[in-house]
C-alpha cells in the first residue's frame, strides 16, 4: 500500500526535477478583464485601476531577493504593488506599477539604474529564448539573435523613470515590440535623481506567439482568450547611490533565469469579467 508520506515524496521528487517548476502551494495569478468600455487611458494615472480588488494585486512581500542582499523587504527602502489587466478581443497586457524607492537612479542611459523587467510568453510554451541559452551550444551567434532570441517570449528592461533617449530597452532584435501600435506607456513621479518617491507607471505591451526581427508582417500575435493562461513573471532592479553594485534583484519567479527562461515564469489566467 502507497502512504501519505510516499505519495508527498514523489511529488515533491517532481517538483525538484531539473527544468519542471510546481510550486506545491502556489496561488493562482490573475489578469484582470476590462470591459471595453473602461479601457484604462495610458496616462500615468491610477483612476482608470481603482475597480480591481486587492486579490489581484501582487507586491513586493510576494517576491524575493534572489542575490541575497535582502532576506526579507523593507517597504521603507523599496515598495511595489502591481497589477495586470486584458481586454477580450485586444491582443494586449495592461499594467500598473507602482513603486516607493528611498534612493531612484536614473539619469545616466546604461542599465545601471532602477529597472521593472517584464518577461512574458503569451502561448504558455516554455523553453529558453536568449542567445545564450540556445540548446544549441555551437548556433551560430547573429542567427541565433535574429531567429531565436526573443522570439517565443519577450523581455522588457522598463527603465523607472524613463531615460532621454528611451523609455525601455526590449531585449532582442524586435526594437519595433516597444513602439505604437503594439506599446505605449505614461509615467507620474516628481522626484529627482537621489530623491525618494513614489513614481506611478503605466503601459501596456503585445505578447507574441512568434516575434519577428524583420517586423509585424511576418510575427504572430498572442490571441488572448479569457481563463486561457499566459506564461508571466518580472523582476525589480533596485540601484542606489553605488555606480557599481546594485542593491537587489526583486523577483517574482523563484528562478533568476526566468529573464531568459520561460519555464521559470509563473501561469497568469485571464480572467472572465466580474460583476462591478
Amino acid at each position: 500500500m502507497v502512504t501519505l508520506y510516499q505519495i508527498v515524496k514523489r511529488v515533491v521528487g517532481l517538483a525538484l526535477l531539473p527544468g519542471l517548476f510546481i510550486p506545491l502551494y502556489a496561488q493562482e495569478y490573475k489578469v484582470w478583464q476590462f470591459p471595453k468600455d473602461k479601457l484604462p487611458v495610458i496616462d500615468g494615472n491610477s483612476p482608470d485601476w481603482e475597480d480591481i480588488p486587492e486579490s489581484y494585486v501582487i507586491t513586493i512581500h510576494q517576491m524575493k531577493e534572489d542575490e541575497g542582499k535582502h532576506a526579507v523587504p523593507d517597504t521603507s527602502t523599496l515598495d511595489i504593488r502591481v497589477k495586470v489587466g486584458w481586454c477580450a478581443g485586444l491582443n494586449r497586457l495592461y499594467f500598473l506599477y507602482q513603486a516607493y524607492d528611498n534612493y531612484w537612479r536614473f539619469s545616466e542611459n546604461t542599465l545601471s539604474t532602477d529597472i521593472f523587467e517584464v518577461v512574458v510568453d503569451g502561448d504558455c510554451s516554455g523553453g529558453p529564448f536568449i542567445d545564450r541559452f540556445h540548446p544549441k551550444e555551437k548556433a551560430d551567434v547573429w542567427e541565433t539573435w535574429f531567429n531565436f532570441h526573443g522570439c517565443h517570449a519577450q523581455n522588457y528592461h522598463i527603465f523607472t523613470p524613463p531615460h532621454t533617449e528611451d523609455w525601455c530597452m526590449y531585449w532582442g532584435p524586435q526594437v519595433w515590440l516597444k513602439e505604437k501600435p503594439w506599446a505605449d506607456h505614461a509615467y507620474q513621479y516628481d522626484f529627482k535623481e537621489g530623491e525618494a518617491g513614489w513614481l506611478t507607471l503605466e503601459f501596456y505591451i503585445t505578447p507574441f506567439d512568434h516575434a519577428d526581427a524583420s517586423g509585424p508582417e511576418k510575427s504572430i500575435p498572442t490571441i488572448l482568450q479569457e481563463n486561457n493562461y499566459i506564461g508571466l513573471s518580472w523582476a525589480v532592479i533596485d540601484w542606489d547611490a553605488h555606480p557599481t553594485s546594485k542593491d537587489g534583484f526583486w523577483n517574482l519567479s523563484e528562478e533568476h533565469t526566468m529573464y531568459g527562461n520561460a519555464d521559470y515564469l509563473h501561469k497568469f489566467r485571464l480572467m472572465p469579467l466580474e460583476q462591478q
